[in-house]
């Protein structure tokens, strides 16, 4: 019910910037237009909801996508999180970034989605993003090697110590022994440069999707071993019938007959 309300939520969100595209618009056009919505929507809210407040098991436990569009409480978290999100219903291949600010990783979070023409970086904190000198949105790399002529588009109030130095998508040193040795297994199946850009974040983009599947891929089996242990009880009692599926098929015959002597 969570995911469907979430679903129905963004759908919405989707329906109100598509009304504001038209035949003019190119994949670039659109994220920035989703972008300036997602900002519009979220801006001033944090400063409503206190952070040392709770908002329940919701919000603290699952923490769904819908409570940082709501409360804006992670800055710019939320903020990528949300834009993320909005931008995934247009099937967009998307990552959150980690930018690294004054040496310290993940000073401040950005969004960066690959319009068909290549990565390009959004970042929906500031509703800024970058244009190149051939009109076309700007990647990260784009910006990083060229900051002084790119930091020129930056809006009044930009905190100016994000200068783009450099960016992660995923903390391999969060939980220590286990995420790094994933990380050695990514990086030798698929490859450093691969593994490198996984933004895990953006598995969580769908939280009650995901705790649902978890959900399942735990109660299904010990859902069919305690059946089949009650099934083996009342049905197959003798040791010298084993439970197998033409024996079960074959009691349901007999019991839909209404002939069954209790003997397969």
């Amino acid at each position: 019910m969570q995911a469907a309300y979430e679903e129905g939520l963004f759908a919405a969100i989707k329906s109100s910037v598509d009304s504001k595209l038209d035949a003019n618009d190119t994949p670039d056009s659109i994220v920035v237009k989703t972008m300036n919505a997602c900002n519009y929507l979220m801006s001033n809210r944090a400063s409503i909801f206190d952070k040392s407040s709770s908002l329940g098991v919701q919000a603290d436990l699952f923490h769904p996508t819908s409570v940082d569009l709501m409360t804006t409480r992670g800055a710019c978290g939320s903020y990528s999180q949300v834009l993320a999100r909005m931008l995934d219903s247009y099937q967009y291949p998307i990552r959150i970034a980690q930018m690294k600010a004054g040496g310290t990783w993940a000073a401040h979070n950005i969004v960066e989605v690959n319009t068909g023409r290549g990565w390009v970086v959004l970042d929906p904190t500031y509703n800024t993003c970058f244009v190149r000198p051939d009109s076309r949105l700007a990647s990260f790399d784009d910006v990083k090697n060229n900051w002084t002529w790119y930091s020129r588009q930056l809006p009044p109030g930009y905190d100016l110590q994000y200068r783009y130095e450099d960016a992660r998508y995923s903390n391999w040193t969060k939980v220590p022994v286990i995420f790094p040795a994933i990380k050695g297994i990514l990086n030798l199946t698929i490859g450093r440069e691969k593994a490198d850009k996984i933004s895990v974040r953006t598995w969580f983009l769908k939280i009650y999707n995901l705790y649902l599947y978890l959900t399942l891929l735990i109660a299904l089996p010990i859902f069919f071993f305690t059946m089949r242990r009650l099934v083996q009880t009342k049905v197959f009692p003798d040791p010298q019938i084993p439970f197998t599926l033409r024996n079960l098929v074959k009691y349901l015959a007999l019991q839909i007959s209404g002939k069954n002597t209790g003997i397969i």
